[in-house]
């Protein structure tokens, strides 16, 4: 027997709050089980702060895997940089560019040369337009003068012009030799030991160095960090071990690796050195060699691990 319209319109009816009040549990449901997850991400960084804080740390400072201070071969002037601090740097590329002392006297010489040349030549293209002028006038009054005055005033103006072609080549050799000295210094180049970044540039153009002084310093982009524990401590820790590390700051720690370890002790102090290495993504400016952080050694750490 089939059921009437207004039967089916009951039931529909009936079952429509049933539906409702399903959907809306669920959708009741769905935000708390987001505050629960929420919470309980919450509550693991709460227990992970709480651990790190409660756990034993270590000094450590970062140093780079290859760390270059480069300094000068001979006493000059700084006369060129080519970088700047914080630059990236290939190997061979050129830093700074110096000028001997030599190189710098002989250049302030040539200088020197060189006013006192223009200055000769000058006089020298006077006396030069006087004696032409003096010849010109004897020519044109040819009965006031004798023929061997008019001789020796063009003899006189022939030396004049000799005079001011010697000054000319005089000053041309002075240039060369300025040139000459000036293209050595071209060759004091100091450029980088190997692909890196340029940490520090101790000097400016225009100071002056002395033979052996610290001009530039280049690190890699490997990282380390190198730190000190004590006797029974190193006594166990192996390479491949694993730390965390901290920035000073900074509650989120950075896993590393034990490379090696120092096989003696500091007597004096009872320490031992260990050295970790840094993921790649350290090598920022973060992390930059001479940072100072904590070190912490993760449980098990003593255990041998594999390089």
């Amino acid at each position: 027997m089939r059921a009437s319209a207004g039967e089916r319109a009951i039931v529909v009816l009936g079952v429509l709050p049933l539906v409702a009040a399903a959907v809306w549990l669920i959708v009741l449901r769905e935000p708390h089980a987001a505050v629960a997850s929420t919470r309980g991400q919450k509550v693991r960084a709460s227990e992970q702060r709480e651990e790190l804080a409660a756990a034993q740390r270590f000094v450590g400072v970062v140093v780079a895997g290859q760390d270059a201070e480069l300094g000068a071969e001979l006493a000059g002037e700084v006369v060129r940089a080519f970088k700047e601090p914080g630059a990236r740097v290939r190997r061979g590329e050129p830093l700074l560019q110096l000028a001997a002392l030599s190189v710098v006297g002989a250049r302030n010489m040539a200088v020197a040369q060189g006013v006192e040349d223009r200055s000769a030549l000058a006089a020298a293209k006077l006396q030069l337009e006087n004696a032409r002028d003096k010849v010109e006038r004897m020519q044109n009054a040819p009965n006031a003068y004798s023929a061997r005055d008019v001789q020796s005033a063009r003899a006189d103006a022939a030396r004049a012009a000799a005079e001011v072609d010697r000054l000319r080549g005089t000053a041309a050799v002075h240039r060369a030799g300025l040139e000459r000295e000036l293209a050595r210094a071209a060759k004091q180049l100091v450029r980088a030991p190997f692909d890196g970044v340029l940490a520090g540039r101790f000097l400016d153009v225009g100071d002056f160095v002395s033979a052996g002084q610290s001009l530039a310093r280049v690190v890699d982009d490997t990282r380390f960090v190198r730190f000190a524990l004590p006797a029974d401590l190193h006594a166990r820790i192996q390479p491949g071990a694993g730390v965390r590390v901290l920035p000073n700051g900074s509650d989120l720690p950075l896993s590393a690796a034990v490379v090696d370890v120092d096989p003696e002790l500091d007597a004096a102090a009872g320490l031992g050195f260990v050295r970790a290495r840094l993921p790649e993504a350290a090598a920022g400016t973060r992390y930059m060699p001479g940072t100072r952080v904590d070190v912490i050694l993760e449980s098990g750490s003593s255990a041998e691990g594999v390089r």
